[in-house]
């Protein structure tokens, strides 16, 4: 049985523009383009207050050189400015409410999740088990492209809304 019309509108919204980028330009460059369109499928639990900024936190050792910057300089999230900050490690992080866990992170990655579990901060990260120890949105390059794994555990728990389409072109991980 094909997958209804939505879900493939869905999948090129996604996948289409970032996939092609991606071809032309190192793989971190099409990730932030992930990053921005994932924000799309998401509800945040509350809304956030009048001309506050969207603030994507990235700890440990950036992958992304300047291309987070660079990229949000012009873009809004959620109809908000985006503010990008770096933290060397979890216990300087301030609020934010997307954030992005290097692969650095590794062996504090427990502690990391604990200081953000249960508050309106959607967890991200690229590193394979990540997703699988508590992130609740891993992008995972497996052979050619880029894919989704979910961890719903931790999206409920803070109470986070992912589009039903998105969930159908993610791998949903214990």
């Amino acid at each position: 049985m094909p997958p209804p019309a939505g879900i493939i509108a869905l999948a090129a919204a996604l996948l289409g523009p970032a996939a092609a980028w991606a071809q032309a330009t190192p793989e971190y460059q099409a990730k932030v383009v992930l990053l921005d369109k994932l924000t799309r499928f998401v509800d945040w639990p509350s809304p956030a207050a009048p001309g506050q900024p969207f603030v994507l936190a990235v700890v440990g050792r950036t992958p992304f050189g300047d291309e987070l910057d660079s990229y949000f300089a012009t873009r809004r999230v959620k109809n908000r400015p985006v503010v990008v900050q770096y933290f060397r490690d979890a216990a300087e992080l301030g609020p934010c409410d997307l954030l992005f866990i290097c692969a650095s992170e590794k062996p504090r990655l427990a502690a990391t999740l604990a200081r953000v579990r249960g508050r309106a901060v959607l967890t991200l990260a690229d590193t394979e088990g990540f997703a699988q120890a508590g992130v609740m949105v891993a992008l995972v390059r497996t052979e050619a492209k880029v894919i989704f794994e979910v961890n719903l555990a931790p999206v409920r728990l803070s109470g986070f809304r992912l589009a039903p389409g998105f969930l159908q072109l993610a791998k949903l991980v214990p």
